[in-house]
């Protein structure tokens, strides 16, 4: 018996792996580092505000965000991986409300992470646009309610 749950949970960590990667989960895979040229990131920078509002639609209560920036972290083999990165605060929170950092990553899909976590994957960051984001972001956000 025991081996038989053994081999299930292998099959199914085997299956997960193929897919992208849920919220809260690091995924390293190539296609998610793209190099960018000025147009292209102006559609990174869309597609991340876009995966960003609807991930906290979906899962997180948020009532504005702040210093939201994009950037991008080189990595080992030399690609560009963008992430968008800032700070949310909660929408009806009870006792001390604080902001919280939130980072969206283009992966071969978007990873959302929240927290402690996402402000370590902003630390590494090259900005790529001086211009806060947060306007666009709290617009999206908005007009999902």
């Amino acid at each position: 018996m025991r081996y038989l749950v053994a081999s299930l949970v292998t099959l199914l960590l085997a299956a997960c792996s193929t897919t992208p990667a849920p919220r809260g989960q690091l995924q390293l895979a190539s296609p998610g580092q793209v190099s960018a040229s000025d147009g292209q990131l102006d559609s990174l920078i869309q597609l991340l505000l876009a995966e960003a509002a609807s991930d906290f639609h979906s899962h997180t209560s948020v009532a504005h965000v702040r210093n939201v920036r994009i950037g991008h972290v080189t990595t080992a083999d030399g690609a560009k991986q963008y992430r968008l990165c800032g700070e949310f605060l909660p929408a009806q929170r009870e006792g001390k409300v604080e902001w919280t950092p939130f980072t969206t990553i283009k992966t071969s899909g978007y990873e959302h992470w929240l927290g402690a976590q996402a402000a370590n994957l902003c630390q590494p960051v090259i900005w790529d646009s001086e211009g806060d984001l947060s306007s666009p972001l709290q617009t999206r956000l908005d007009s999902m309610r």
